[in-house]
């Protein structure tokens, strides 16, 4: 019985190139060898089926990888080397592989054990500021740091206010090429007031009737104050005012004074003339 059936019979070959990536031939002649002990090219041609033309070549990789010995003598013969000996590099190679995969598997458990972090809420700060001083006080330092933009919103009693304090301050600003665009309410008494500005700024007219100064600079800082009208009985130390510098709380609240301040105004107002009625 010819090796070629027993190999054929059992595919070990086929297992050699699945698990160590050798090629058919290879694979062949190698089992061939354990089969036969040794022999010559023509014979291992015979009983593995690898062309003869293709044997001294597949022999000579086999020999520099190990697995199979050149014996010294004429004719040239080969042999097998043992598989314990031929395929230890493997194993070791394997195991290596298979010890680095199960550090890695451990790693990635320990991941998965680590307590989640949840994003946790930031923490914002506000600062309070007492009587119309104060606050026109930061005012005027706001203007003085603005690089790029200037958004001030305000009633009428607002924007004579910070005319009549920062007129000067307006025509800086636009030295520099910092934008200045001004919300007031619309058919304002103070015609002159807007005619100056408007030299500088930008002044959109709109519904907004709160007692209230919006100041938002560069996008990041922001000031909200409640500015009394100025009468008799008013007392500009009752004048209230918050500062932030924290960006996204200055854009949320900036949001909610352009889109619902003055029209929270307006429902007040119905209100207020229902009630009257």
């Amino acid at each position: 019985m010819w090796g070629n059936d027993l190999l054929l019979s059992d595919n070990t070959w086929q297992k050699l190139c699945e698990c160590l990536g050798l090629s058919e031939y290879e694979a062949k002649l190698y089992v061939s060898l354990l089969e036969e002990g040794s022999a010559n090219a023509r014979t291992l041609s015979m009983i593995s089926g690898v062309p003869r033309t293709k044997v001294y070549s597949v022999l000579k990789k086999l020999i520099d990888i190990g697995l199979v010995v050149e014996i010294p003598e004429e004719p040239r013969k080969f042999t097998s080397a043992p598989p314990r000996t031929a395929f230890k590099s493997y194993l070791h190679s394997y195991q290596n592989m298979v010890d680095n995969l199960l550090s890695v598997i451990a790693s990635l458990e320990e991941i998965l054990k680590r307590p989640k972090n949840k994003k946790k809420p930031q923490r914002s700060t506000i600062w309070i500021t007492d009587g119309r001083e104060e606050i026109l006080r930061k005012i005027r330092q706001m203007l003085s740091k603005a690089k790029r933009s200037v958004l001030l919103v305000t009633n009428e009693d607002g924007l004579v206010l910070l005319y009549r304090s920062f007129n000067r301050m307006f025509d800086e600003l636009a030295e520099r090429s910092v934008r200045v665009k001004i919300l007031t309410p619309e058919g304002s008494t103070s015609q002159h007031v807007l005619s100056e500005l408007k030299y500088t700024c930008k002044v959109e007219e709109n519904s907004f009737q709160l007692p209230l100064v919006f100041l938002f600079t560069d996008e990041k800082q922001l000031l909200l104050a409640n500015v009394e009208p100025e009468s008799v009985s008013s007392n500009p130390e009752h004048d209230k005012g918050v500062f932030s510098d924290d960006a996204v709380l200055s854009k949320m609240i900036c949001s909610l004074v352009l889109h619902h301040g003055w029209r929270t105004q307006l429902s007040l107002g119905s209100n207020k003339n229902l009630k009257d009625h």
